[in-house]
């Protein structure tokens, strides 16, 4: 049979979701080794319109198992990213995307190409390939978008609450599997291994953010190290407008969760209830080496690399405390889509480290305001 893949697809009442199995299956160069796991959360109800997330062929029927819970049953991406852990069987690779993905066209030969170059290069014997892929929007683009260059993300920062959230990603044209200390949850493909090393956590009801940096850290500390693909393999639809949200289905508070994820990587004080906690972070590499690896200080608050640069040098102005709005605390994919929408900008950090986007703007503002302050002092 060769290399297996289990694909961890979790979704909630998302009318894309069947179109996302025809993407995995069709465009598979080995579909009968793709082996899938879902966690379909719908509306269940006599007058709902929600569609099964199904293929309209039987071919692949016995290689997609699926866990049905009524949409009022669900408690956020994390838990149901846990629940579809659980239908993973020894496959040999994992590979986690959300249900609204589009696939290009030998994606599996890619994917594990990509994770045996990291293994026989020396560069790492326990790869992660992960960043937030490529937009596509579905009433504007039919089939699989054209982008030159790969999506990467460049750095992180702190939000108003105190948590450590995703700021900025460019489209960055090379050929390189670049290393990063940032997991993201909407593409994430390694060794079977890491659902072993480290298994999702059953108790973080209603997280959205704060998921990926937890994620990251456990990752990382567990003896992986996490890449950057070389090429897109996955396009995502990240606004979703007028489609059915857990927040507008029901009330819920991801208090606990959070207090938890603050506590596991030390931005709070630390909760003596959780030493050696089952799902907390690794023991290979320690949490103040991660946190030096990413250039996170804790004690200004202050991120200061950029791994979108030449030398990681954080070019633009740092963002203190970035207020987080109400939409991108209930929705991860808000975020994605701020970050990959109008904030994805082209450039190559092998050949400049001018800053684009964005960061230009905030650099023309401070130097136009350092300017007129002088001219007034000399005046």
């Amino acid at each position: 049979m060769g290399d297996t893949i289990f694909v961890s697809v979790a979704s909630y009442r998302d009318d894309e979701c069947p179109t996302t199995l025809q993407y995995l299956f069709g465009n598979a160069e080995r579909p009968e080794n793709i082996f899938v796991g879902i966690c379909q959360q719908n509306d269940m109800s006599e007058d709902s319109k929600d569609i099964e997330c199904i293929l309209p062929e039987e071919k692949y029927k016995n290689n997609i198992k699926m866990m049905r819970l009524k949409h009022y049953e669900a408690k956020g991406p994390t838990w149901a990213r846990y629940l579809c852990s659980t239908l993973y069987d020894n496959q040999t690779y994992f590979f986690q995307i959300d249900s609204h993905t589009k696939l290009v066209p030998g994606w599996d030969k890619k994917c594990i190409n990509m994770m045996k170059k990291l293994k026989e290069s020396g560069m790492s014997q326990k790869p992660v390939l992960s960043h937030y892929p490529a937009a596509w929007e579905p009433e504007s683009q039919v089939g699989i978008p054209k982008v030159n260059g790969v999506t990467r993300i460049c750095k992180s920062f702190f939000n108003d609450s105190g948590m450590i959230s995703f700021l900025g990603a460019e489209t960055i044209e090379t050929d390189e599997m670049h290393p990063s200390p940032y997991v993201a949850g909407g593409f994430l493909f390694c060794e079977g291994s890491l659902l072993k090393d480290v298994p999702f956590d059953p108790t973080l009801d209603y997280l959205f953010v704060g998921e990926e940096i937890l994620h990251s850290i456990r990752i990382w500390t567990a003896g992986y190290d996490i890449f950057t693909p070389n090429e897109n393999i996955a396009f995502h639809e990240y606004t979703r407008e007028n489609k059915p949200k857990i927040w507008t289905d029901k009330n819920y508070t991801d208090a606990e969760a959070f207090r938890k994820v603050k506590e596991l990587i030390g931005l709070s004080k630390n909760n003596p209830n959780l030493h050696g906690y089952k799902y907390g972070l690794g023991n290979v590499r320690s949490l103040e080496d991660y946190y030096h690896f990413a250039g996170i200080d804790l004690e200004k608050k202050k991120v200061n690399k950029n791994f979108c640069r030449q030398g990681l040098i954080d070019d633009a102005v740092d963002i203190e405390q970035k207020p987080v709005t109400e939409s991108e605390v209930k929705d991860p994919d808000s975020v994605r889509a701020w970050t990959s929408q109008e904030h994805f900008t082209n450039s190559n950090a092998e050949k400049s480290d001018n800053v684009t986007g964005s960061g230009s703007i905030i650099i023309i503002i401070v130097i136009i305001v350092i300017i007129a302050y002088l001219i007034y002092t000399l005046s």
